[in-house]
């Protein structure tokens, strides 16, 4: 194992992501902390990437501004 821990990114009040010496990513968002490998970061990483590129469409298309109970389950 080697010394290394870095903080590869930080937000005050949302989390940080670090990198570690047992070559392991860990993903912090406010309580929670997700351990993965970097070949996971990398793959989750792209995951999110979709999920935000497909919230942008349905933010512009106006169909987040609906009532609750309009949404589909």
């Amino acid at each position: 194992m080697s010394d290394i821990n870095v903080i590869l990114a930080e937000r005050t009040g949302t989390g940080a992501i670090r990198l570690c010496g047992s070559d392991c990513i860990h993903l912090s968002i406010g309580p929670v902390t997700i351990n993965m490998a970097p070949e996971l970061f990398a793959q989750a990483a792209v995951l999110v990437k979709q999920a935000m590129e497909s919230l942008l469409v349905i933010m512009a298309s106006g169909d987040l501004n609906q009532p609750q109970s309009s949404l589909p389950n």
